[in-house]
């Protein structure tokens, strides 16, 4: 995290993304699909804000960055109960009535959090807004039935309906550009349209991507007994770290995949077993993964076929849309080592996404999310690119840490949950001029 230089009082905006809020309660011995515990500390949050408002007359922008909600882990039902094991179609349905049944589970779920944001804005100097930015795992806020349902949850009416703005994609103004980021990071997670993410066959329902459709298929399945699976992004590393040290999973997550990702690249020949599709058959079937997993971990010539083959699915789902080709991994190289530059990759694919948006919209601080990473860093021309984490258990847990992805793989009840409360922080100094810090909330 990085500390600064203080600024002259005047306008401060304050940036979190990705708490993957659920249906609660926020505990997750009781409700294994909820991601986001740390409710008592977000209130404390926003009155700290709230306090420094007042007392230096300052006024001060919340913008919430995508992901806030986690409406592909909540069922669209009358009454949730986290113990009941619901049909995927209670998840599958993204039209505006099912939408809004979830959104008031959210919210029902999270008091503490929807308390106090509805007690943040403050209509008179010095005022306090809040902007929403719908994100991959909400985009069911597109909806205009949402959003007027959140505003009466938030008393965001009347005379306070402008202290609550939405937006379908980014903001870009004063020189910042926030944007949650997905549509650059790996394939499966992109709309062809974002502004407008229907279905174009069903325009009564939202289209899914390949990654949203593998969160309900998969992580909806698998995260009763591993809560934490969901947290490393992008989603497609989870498969090569499983890999290296759970064939097995990693055999339920490629047989997943399969079923919504195109396998495109490669050929790898033209005989039966020579197929992605004949792998795919291979890895359904729990007594020929046993023997393939022998072979996996006892062979080199098996580890690297099985690897070209895996990356024929893995890497178009992976690759960053439009941004540039990004090669088969060496079939050579460790499970783990080829997740860490998968990793790496769509880090890269960010930062060129950020120095082209900074030149096109004239703007000196660029903020993602999505990845769950905390990072700030400076580009070229001085423009800084900061990604705000998550919030969530495990946000910015450190992907290159291999020791450290092996002890979750090997030793899953003795990882102790980590929570990393990260936030932007921009003020603006004499000249208007951004400065962004990245910062971690303590309490303070």
């Amino acid at each position: 995290m990085q500390g600064g230089t203080s600024h002259v009082p005047g306008k401060l905006k304050f940036v979190v993304s990705d708490f993957h809020l659920g249906a609660g309660p926020p505990d997750i011995s009781e409700n294994p699909f909820e991601d986001f515990v740390a409710d008592e500390a977000f209130a404390h949050f926003l009155e700290t804000l709230r306090i420094e408002s007042d007392r230096d007359n300052k006024e001060v922008e919340l913008i919430i960055n995508g992901d806030f909600f986690e409406f592909l882990q909540v069922p669209a039902v009358d009454e949730y109960d986290p113990r009941h094991p619901y049909p995927t179609e209670a998840y599958h349905d993204s039209s505006q009535t099912s939408s809004i049944k979830r959104l008031d589970l959210i919210t029902a779920g999270h008091p503490l959090v929807f308390d106090a944001l509805a007690d943040f804005p403050h209509v008179e100097a010095p005022r306090r807004r809040m902007t929403l930015i719908k994100g991959n795992h909400d985009v069911n806020l597109y909806w205009p039935g949402v959003k007027k349902r959140l505003r009466e949850i938030l008393g965001a009416t009347g005379r306070r309906a402008s202290m609550l703005l939405f937006a379908e994609r980014y903001v870009s103004r004063e020189s910042i550009y926030v944007e949650h980021g997905h549509q650059y990071a790996e394939q499966l997670n992109r709309w062809d349209n974002f502004d407008d993410p229907r279905d174009q066959n069903h325009p009564g329902q939202l289209f899914y991507p390949p990654g949203s459709q593998f969160v309900i298929d998969f992580f909806n399945s698998v995260e009763r007994d591993r809560a934490w699976t969901d947290s490393l992004k992008p989603l497609t590393a989870l498969a090569w770290y499983s890999l290296e040290w759970d064939f097995l999973f990693a055999a339920r997550i490629l047989s997943t995949l399969t079923r919504h990702v195109p396998v495109t690249g490669i050929d790898l020949g033209d005989g039966p077993n020579e197929s992605p599709d004949w792998l795919c058959g291979q890895l359904s079937d729990g007594a020929t993964c046993e023997e393939l997993s022998e072979r996996y971990h006892a062979s080199l010539k098996f580890r690297r076929d099985f690897h070209m083959r895996t990356g024929q699915l893995l890497v178009p789902a992976a690759s960053p849309p439009g941004v540039f080709a990004w090669p088969m991994p060496p079939a050579d190289e460790s499970a783990a080592e080829i997740a860490r530059t998968e990793i790496e990759e769509i880090q890269a694919s960010m930062r060129r996404v950020a120095a082209r948006i900074a030149a096109t919209q004239g703007a000196r601080v660029v903020v993602f999310g999505h990845t769950h990473l905390p990072r700030i860093e400076t580009l070229e021309d001085n423009i800084t690119l900061v990604n705000c984490g998550s919030w969530q258990w495990l946000g910015g847990y450190d992907s290159s840490d291999v020791s450290a992805w092996k002890e979750m793989f090997t030793h899953p009840t003795q990882v102790v949950p980590r929570h990393r409360l990260a936030y932007t922080r921009i003020e603006y100094d004499e000249q208007d001029f951004p400065h962004a810090r990245l910062l971690e909330f303590t309490g303070q």
